[in-house]
């Protein structure tokens, strides 16, 4: 029984049943079963072909005839051979993505906008995302999107992105989606991480940072943007943009006396007088950001307001048509006006000199206007009109600075609005958004509604006409009206 057992015994016994089957088979008529073979073998491989998928030489033979159409731009035998593999196999996602792109050829563009979607929506696919995003995305205006659009758009920036987290273009773009979709926070990592192709992400992050409450992270970004933007300024010199980041961050960290520096040396490297003009203008903006910070001091001392005084000096010799050196001088020189020290006195009066003339006739108005003297206000202001057409709008600004102070003088606000809107002939609807603005926060609900309702045409002040309509309406009874204004604010901020 053992021998049973015995894989020897059993390798034994095989040969020797092969070799009797060997002998016992007649040779010498093989050649009568060869045709029999070639036949079984034709069946074989002919089963093989007949039932075999993708990977068969069969299907090979078909790709390559797409190819030789698309090559030859021959689209509808490319759609021909492609329909006739979908009926086999009818899920098959490149199939239906090459149809797209082959009916996308044949100018059946919605159509094939609705194959892609089909394979976005159903199968995150992302070649399809990419298409969809080249052809129907890139270079439009997220305020022109509608809703749906505005969803699929989000879906396919995260498909792609999830795909290639490496292509700085589509970071760039899932960042801008998150921040219009009140993601911002979400979009830092992403903005951090193109600093060294774009370094100006890197401070737009920080800001990010900031305006949630992220300080530190903030600052961290902010310095490590800095670190970028100074090495390339060390290997640009001359490169003005660089030299303006620079700036920017240091301002954004609080280098004030660093990013005037920088800009300092930037004008010396000026090569032309664009550039110049250009870094003159940044001068300006650089001391007034200066000039806010140290004024955010909740105790201002004499030695503060002449040093704000001789630093706005200053932006005026760099500076002097910049709208916002000219405005804070302006407001600054009002607001010193009551202010009879013998130094505030000098300053004041070698400010006004160190304007053009026109600004000088402005501040000259504007001041006796606040003392209640409208007559001489008036002609002064009438002058600065001739002398600067813009007069008004700088009038505008004061109103508006004065209007959003911590404590704001409301009736003076009110009446620089309303001479900003009459020395301008065809005022803009900024104008009456800022005397419609002043009304609201003086309660006269009434008398605002017309001017933010003139306001509502200009895309970036409606959210917020639309905001103070809806309390205006409110207070005055009319409830629907003000729902819908209600609903056109937060539709407002959504885009």
């Amino acid at each position: 029984m053992l021998r049973y057992l015995s894989p020897l015994a059993w390798i034994r016994w095989t040969g020797q049943f092969l070799n009797a089957w060997a002998m016992s088979v007649p040779w010498q008529d093989a050649a009568k079963g060869v045709p029999a073979l070639l036949l079984l073998i034709t069946l074989g491989v002919t089963g093989f072909i007949a039932y075999s998928d993708g990977s068969s030489w069969r299907s090979n033979l078909v790709s390559r005839q797409y190819r030789a159409a698309v090559d030859a731009e021959d689209f509808a035998t490319a759609e021909l051979v492609l329909r006739r593999q979908l009926k086999e196999s009818p899920d098959n996602s490149e199939l239906l993505y090459r149809l797209a792109e082959t009916r996308d050829a044949l100018d059946f563009r919605d159509e094939a906008t609705g194959i892609m979607r089909a394979l976005v929506e159903n199968r995150q696919h992302v070649p399809a995302a990419v298409w969809l995003l080249q052809k129907k995305y890139l270079g439009g205006k997220w305020s022109d999107l509608e809703a749906s659009e505005k969803r699929e758009l989000g879906k396919v920036l995260t498909i792609v992105y999830k795909q290639a987290p490496g292509d700085s273009r589509v970071t760039a773009l899932y960042a801008d989606y998150l921040i219009i979709n009140e993601q911002a926070p979400l979009a830092i990592p992403l903005l951090e991480s193109l600093i060294n192709d774009q370094p100006m992400q890197g401070l737009r992050a920080a800001a990010i940072a900031r305006q949630n409450g992220m300080e530190v992270q903030a600052e961290r970004i902010a310095d490590q943007t800095l670190r970028v933007v100074s090495q390339k300024w060390k290997e640009e010199p001359k490169n003005v943009a660089v030299s303006l980041a620079v700036a920017q961050n240091q301002l954004f960290l609080a280098r004030h006396s660093d990013a005037v520096e920088t800009i300092e040396t930037a004008i010396g490297r000026a090569e032309t007088s664009q550039e110049k003009q250009i870094l003159h203008t940044a001068m300006g903006d650089a001391i007034v950001a200066w000039v806010g910070f140290i004024e955010q001091s909740p105790t201002k001392t004499l030695k503060d307001r002449l040093r704000s005084l001789k630093m706005l000096q200053l932006a005026l010799q760099y500076a002097p048509s910049n709208p916002r050196v000219v405005t804070l001088v302006v407001d600054r020189v009002l607001a010193t006006v009551s202010d009879d020290h013998e130094q505030v006195v000098a300053l004041r009066e070698a400010l006004v000199k160190g304007t053009s003339p026109g600004i000088a006739h402005f501040i000259e108005g504007t001041a006796a206007m606040m003392n209640g003297d409208a007559e001489k206000g008036g002609n002064h202001l009438q002058m600065a009109a001739k002398l600067m057409p813009n007069s008004g709008a700088i009038l505008n600004n004061l109103a508006v600075a004065m209007s959003t102070r911590e404590n704001p003088d409301l009736e003076q606000a009110l009446k620089l609005s309303e001479t900003a809107i009459q020395q301008t002939p065809g005022a803009t609807p900024h104008f009456f958004d800022t005397r419609g603005q002043i009304l609201f926060q003086m309660k006269r609900y009434s008398d605002a509604i017309p001017d933010l309702e003139r306001a509502l045409v200009v895309a970036s002040l409606a959210s917020s006409a639309h905001k103070s309509l809806a309390v205006c309406y409110q207070q005055i009874g009319e409830n629907e009206i003000a729902q819908k204004h209600r609903e056109a604010a937060q539709e407002s901020t959504s885009d």
